[in-house]
């Protein structure tokens, strides 16, 4: 999902002042494409937003949300200015009404304008110590560096995002992680100490490769650049930050001076069983994320030599999490040698073209026409046993294929055609 622009205000919830917030009133001043459902204000309680727009369902990603046709809205069951003011942030306190109107108690737009992120008072970070994270989120999705007194505030105090509501933590890390900059907004939070609290094992990362006998990569910076060239989707972005964290449990030597991770994706993914249950990740994305951590390594084992039946048994296995895991792949692509960065894309290309060409091969392969309807033709149309009953099929067939008779029809329906073919035949011999 990538919004340009704001979607039309639901028209059921018009009556209620409803005002688009934060990164989705942002949107038409100058901020940011939005990859996470623009969020909606509405001055009204979670029964009379149900009343009036019934399509909304709790939101099981946060709770006191509701949810519908891609929108989240919030209930406020009160004024919209107070609650604005209370997030402290003022290019993250700007709302914009039904009528288009921009509500800016904290004077945001200027912030936005002079591409900056401030918090005025310093005492909200106690009050919502969440935003140790949002901070840093907004950050990365305006591109702006935060100014020196801001980031010391974030150093001294930043165990205090331990203190931070779980469903809000998440969502300020996803918000991170999907920004415009999040390769330097996880440096901010590990320079800052917070990525320590937050997320301890990504913290382990840093500087892991200093402690090696033998040379490695940096994993860290390999993580930050995976993430940055990831699709800016929150579950590809999740899974790239964490899809190398068991490499610091992992690690071994083999002569020859070779460093090895083995099984590196399969602790990494019981890892983020964890690391998803502390955060409250919504079902969806927890095995979403788990399974690209425990199969990010399957396709780079596609060496151009699979056979159909290999290519056709990968296929099947990765089922739905096929383009996530070949996007996801694409991003883990970080040499710094062209020649090699080239080789391998081409070789992931190559690996979906093969899986196209099969899945293409067996389309044209498989019956158009369903099991059993030989059968009927003998029952249904009384048809002796033999080449006459193939005839029919292929009738069947033929139909199908020019769309005569619908894509994948059932046995009682091809039978109804042919009685009809079989009775127009007939006809055409008692004219003759």
């Amino acid at each position: 999902m990538a919004i340009v622009r704001l979607p039309p205000m639901p028209a059921p919830l018009r009556a209620l002042r409803p005002a688009w917030v934060g990164a989705a009133a942002r949107l038409p001043h100058g901020g940011t494409t939005l990859h996470q459902p623009p969020v909606l204000w509405v001055e009204a309680d979670a029964a009379a937003c149900r009343a009036a727009w019934p399509a909304l369902q709790p939101d099981a990603a946060l709770p006191g949300h509701l949810k519908a046709e891609g929108v989240r809205v919030r209930p406020l069951d009160g004024p919209l200015e107070p609650a604005l003011r209370a997030r402290a942030v003022p290019v993250d306190a700007m709302a914009v009404d039904a009528e288009g109107r921009l509500i800016d108690p904290l004077d945001g737009l200027a912030d936005l304008r002079a591409g900056r992120v401030r918090v005025p008072d310093a005492d909200a970070f106690g009050a919502r110590p969440e935003l140790f994270v949002d901070v840093p989120a907004l950050a990365s999705e305006l591109g702006v560096r935060l100014e020196p007194e801001l980031v010391e505030i974030l150093t001294h105090d930043a165990g205090q995002v331990l203190r931070a509501d779980r469903d809000a933590l998440r969502e300020g890390l996803t918000r991170l992680l999907v920004g415009r900059r999040p390769s330097g907004a996880l440096q901010l939070l590990a320079r800052t100490g917070i990525l320590h609290f937050a997320l301890p094992e990504v913290a382990a990362l840093i500087d892991f490769h200093k402690s090696s006998r033998f040379h490695h990569k940096d994993v860290w910076a390999h993580t930050r650049q995976v993430v940055m060239q990831a699709v800016p989707v929150p579950r590809i972005r999740w899974a790239a930050l964490l899809h190398d964290v068991a490499k610091v449990h992992t690690r071994s030597y083999a002569p020859g001076r070779k460093v090895h991770f083995f099984r590196h994706d399969e602790l990494g993914a019981y890892m983020v069983e964890g690391i998803a249950a502390r955060l409250r990740f919504p079902a969806p994305l927890a095995e979403r994320v788990h399974a690209l951590v425990l199969h990010h390594l399957r396709a780079n084992l596609f060496d151009g030599s699979w056979s159909d039946a290999a290519i056709r048994r990968f296929d099947q296995e990765m089922g739905p999490l096929l383009d996530d895991l070949l996007a996801l792949s694409r991003a883990d692509v970080t040499s710094k040698r062209p020649g090699r960065r080239r080789e391998a894309m081409y070789t992931l290309h190559r690996l979906k073209t093969r899986i196209l060409e099969v899945r293409a091969l067996d389309a044209a392969r498989r019956p158009v026409v369903p099991k059993g309807l030989g059968t009927a033709i003998i029952r249904d149309l009384g048809v002796a046993p033999g080449p006459r009953v193939g005839d029919l099929r292929r009738v069947c067939e033929q139909a199908v294929r020019a769309g005569d008779l619908g894509a994948d029809p059932a046995v009682e329906a091809c039978v109804a055609y042919l009685r009809a073919h079989l009775a127009d035949q007939g006809a055409l011999r008692d004219a003759g």
